[in-house]
């Protein structure tokens, strides 16, 4: 209960949940179009989507000059691959939200914008610092990895004690690798299942892939919701960030 009071409680928690409904509502919709009789439903289904989308921005508004003075603190990481690839990240993260200020000023019909144009450029620089972000996931695995080579000691895995994931570990030798990452490292883990999924996002958005809105919906769903464990588990979020 503490946790969602502190969840709730913070800007970044409360749009957490709400782009997990929004994803979710696309997911909703895409596989209820089909229906004749649900055209309806499908209708509002699609305005609920629209009114979580521009309710983020607005929650959003600000954050860019945040991001951006946050890349002055990350020019003094001493790791030169964090350093580089963080500091970058929150340039095209700023840029990418100081967009989506623009394109929410054109929603609420404040000023009339190319909205096409704009989302272009938003998507553009999402996936500019989702990439970025995956070279730095990437460079704390190899680093673990590493790490690990020179020390086998493993620590007993929390995870597989949920029923669930028992039995996959169990029945799946395979997966026991993964688990166990999972466990050790769940910050790298869950921000790289975040990552992993967003990339599709603005890649499909600006035609480089093909993904129906029920693919895009089911991605969106499971980055929200590693975004959500590493806002909920102080141990699942990743720094520096």
């Amino acid at each position: 209960m503490d946790q969602w009071i502190r969840l709730n409680a913070n800007t970044a928690g409360k749009d957490k949940i709400f782009r997990l409904l929004q994803y979710l509502s696309r997911l909703v919709w895409h596989n209820l179009e089909s229906r004749k009789n649900l055209r309806d439903a499908v209708a509002r289904l699609k305005i609920i989507e629209n009114a979580f989308s521009t309710f983020r921005k607005l929650l959003r508004l600000g954050k860019s000059i945040e991001v951006l003075y946050g890349a002055l603190r990350t020019l003094h990481l001493p790791d030169v691959v964090l350093r580089v690839t963080l500091t970058l990240s929150r340039i095209y993260q700023s840029l990418f939200l100081l967009v989506d200020h623009i394109i929410w000023i054109g929603r609420v019909g404040l000023f009339d914008i190319n909205k096409e144009k704009w989302s272009s450029y938003s998507n553009r620089f999402w996936l500019g610092a989702i990439i970025l972000n995956m070279i730095r996931d990437v460079y704390e695995i190899i680093t673990i990895m590493k790490k690990r080579l020179k020390c086998q000691d493993l620590q007993p895995c929390v995870y597989k004690n949920i029923p669930v994931i028992k039995t996959f570990y169990d029945c799946v030798p395979a997966s026991r690798p993964i688990v166990q990452f999972a466990e050790e490292h769940r910050d790298v883990f869950w921000d790289s299942i975040k990552n992993i999924c967003d990339i599709w996002i603005p890649l499909t958005s600006l035609g480089h892939t093909k993904f129906s809105p029920g693919v895009v919906g089911l991605l969106g769903s499971i980055s929200s919701f590693a975004g959500l464990i590493a806002v909920l588990d102080p141990l699942a979020k990743l720094s520096p960030t």
